[in-house]
């Protein structure tokens, strides 16, 4: 970030009246949208093999658009895109998410239950199910999130792959619309052929709102960074994920 960003960036900060966005770039938090509300969420995720350099890396693109069918009942449509080294750009999936609030604000944890349904169309073309249980909770400027995740991978050659994950975070808020924190994530993985395989990552992360882009019927605009470091020789050596939203 060069001056002048920095700059502009404690500008704004006091102006800032968006700070209920999560902070998390691979940890959801239990919220979902309001009854009526549109949101549009752009997605950039990086992933570094632990060899091979640059020359391996690929990146996803995922555009999100959901709606609030009630204040407790949201759905989302994924577009997914990849950039792989053999392919500079091509579609590689499309998915559908639904999320509930079960338990909101006036009990000791707030619960989100979570479906999605996913088909990819790149590889092996897998069809795929995952849910979850996301918890989580705001105590003033600290806040914390908890995903339990639990995913059925179907190829199209056959066989079942199995695999449960989790996915956790912290953060503070320093100054209103900016929180930063730290999250951690990862999966217990039974492949087709039965052998398992465990990967996690950890890293930093954080969010800052956009107020200078809330114009018209934008309500209100973010970006969220973060990055995961891989804990063992099975897992990337890097994810690194960008995520620009905005919502109506």
């Amino acid at each position: 970030m060069n001056r002048l960003a920095a700059f502009a960036l404690i500008v704004v900060i006091p102006s800032i009246t968006i700070a209920d966005e999560r902070p998390y770039a691979f940890t959801y938090e239990p919220v979902v949208s309001a009854r009526g509300e549109v949101e549009l969420e752009l997605y950039e995720t990086m992933y570094q093999p632990r060899v091979g350099g640059a020359a391996t890396r690929e990146w996803v693109h995922q555009l999100e658009v959901g709606y609030g069918l009630t204040d407790r009942l949201a759905l989302s449509g994924y577009a997914i895109f990849r950039t792989t080294p053999a392919n500079s750009f091509e579609p590689a999936a499309f998915k559908l998410e639904g999320r509930y609030k079960l338990l909101d604000s006036s009990a000791p944890v707030e619960l989100v239950l979570y479906a999605e349904v996913e088909k990819e169309i790149v590889d092996d073309k897998p069809f795929a199910v995952e849910e979850k249980l996301i918890l989580g909770r705001t105590h003033g400027h600290f806040s914390w999130a908890a995903n339990l995740i639990a995913e059925q991978e179907f190829p199209a050659a056959g066989g079942t792959e199995i695999k449960f994950g989790w996915s956790a975070g912290m953060a503070f808020e320093p100054v209103r619309g900016l929180r930063l924190g730290a999250e951690s994530y990862g999966w217990r993985t039974r492949g087709v052929d039965g052998a398992v395989e465990w990967t996690a990552w950890a890293g930093p992360t954080g969010s800052v709102a956009l107020p200078f882009l809330a114009r018209g019927p934008i309500g209100g605009a973010w970006f969220i960074l973060g990055a995961g470091f891989g804990l063992n020789d099975a897992s990337d050596k890097l994810r690194l994920r960008g995520v620009l939203g905005c919502d109506f």
